[in-house]
């Protein structure tokens, strides 16, 4: 396992899924993600290797790096390669998005959790056990946005007690810093007819990164290479590390008094789950059809992200695809003799191109509204 951090040198630019055509009048900025969704990543590092050996002097190498750049059409483009990420480094230490169970009022010093209630109540998707708040407060709010340490985030998944002080803003991780451009006629030395554009970078806090472990990696040696990333080629360089990224914790499973096995997974990555996303009484599964222990009971899921790319090949976008976001959570309950089985799946993956970096999850547990964890 090698670890890869790209450290940005100046701003970066990572554009989401909305059309940035230069005769689309509706389109005033193209704004930045950050983090970036894993392809932009993948393709970044896959071009730095092809350098380190050889590329574009010589052919690239296929059997080493793989023959495709589209990532919906699974792993086997990517030859022996396997990644996981990319995660916001921050003084070295990896950050993970905050779960969307947990919730907190406006000015308020205690977060609290979300777990189904064990009544269910008729939906339009029939009667589920909705996410209720385990304990009492005004104007509860999910910490989208919001970031955990490995030592917070595994207080999280056992569901110990949080206060906000453990919790990292986005804010304090990256600036937006709009850039405005001007389109130029190299041959006449002029500008162009509607000539102007905007272009919402992001620029980094100084000691926040990227990183994104690797499987597979050729003999190459990548510390302190440049290498561009992203939208407009932004530099980076890379620091090589020979050993994985850091997992929060998993806690110990197991069953209630009354017999169940509850837990829950956490994607820490956006998950690609196809078109249908798995609800009450259906299961989770990983890249190979193979099942996790037990059966959904409830969710907290959030906003689907729409995740495209650039197909490199045939010079032309990919089409997007609806993914469930990081952070997003599951409320599993299973038998008493799967506590080991489901305490397995802490950091692999789930849903269809993980090798990629999608859908890494981890696992946690929960009781059911009103009870103590």
């Amino acid at each position: 396992m090698t670890t890869l951090v790209l450290h940005p040198l100046d701003t970066l630019f990572f554009r989401d899924g909305r059309p940035y055509n230069q005769d689309d009048p509706g389109q005033v900025e193209a704004a930045s993600l950050f983090p970036p969704y894993p392809p932009t990543v993948v393709g970044a590092i896959r071009a730095a290797t092809a350098r380190a050996m050889g590329w574009p002097g010589s052919p690239w190498d296929v059997a080493a790096l793989g023959d495709g750049v589209d990532w919906q059409s699974g792993d086997g483009s990517l030859g022996p390669l396997r990644f996981s990420g990319p995660y916001i480094m921050r003084n070295g230490e990896p950050l993970y998005p905050a779960p969307l169970n947990l919730v907190a009022g406006k000015g308020a010093d205690l977060i609290t959790y979300l777990a189904p209630s064990g009544e269910a109540l008729n939906t339009d998707i029939g009667a589920v056990r909705l996410p209720a708040p385990m304990k009492e407060g005004q104007g509860l709010k999910p910490l989208e946005g919001r970031w955990l340490n490995a030592k917070a985030m595994a207080r999280a998944l056992s569901g110990a007690e949080l206060r906000s002080k453990q919790v990292v803003c986005g804010s304090c991780l990256s600036q937006a810093e709009p850039r405005i451009g001007i389109l130029r006629d190299t041959v006449r030395r002029t500008t162009v007819e509607r000539a102007l554009y905007a272009a919402g970078h992001v620029r980094p806090a100084q000691d926040v990164a990227l990183a994104v472990e690797v499987e597979g990696l050729p003999d190459v040696v990548f510390d302190e290479n440049l290498a561009s990333l992203g939208g407009e080629s932004r530099g980076v360089w890379i620091e090589q590390r020979d050993d994985g990224i850091q997992l929060p914790h998993a806690p110990n499973l197991a069953p209630d008094r009354d017999g169940a096995l509850r837990y829950t997974v956490v994607v820490v990555t956006p998950a690609d789950l196809d078109d249908e996303w798995p609800g009450p009484g259906e299961r989770l599964a990983g890249s190979a059809g193979e099942a996790l222990p037990g059966r959904i009971v409830s969710a907290c899921t959030g906003r689907a992200v729409m995740v495209g790319g650039w197909d490199g090949t045939a010079r032309g976008p990919l089409p997007l695809r609806p993914l469930v976001p990081a952070g997003s959570i599951w409320f599993l309950e299973a038998g008493a003799d799967e506590a080991e089985a489901a305490r397995s799946w802490h950091g692999r993956a789930i849903g269809r191109s993980t090798g990629w970096g999608f859908g890494r999850v981890l696992i946690g547990r929960w009781a059911p509204a009103g009870e103590e964890v």
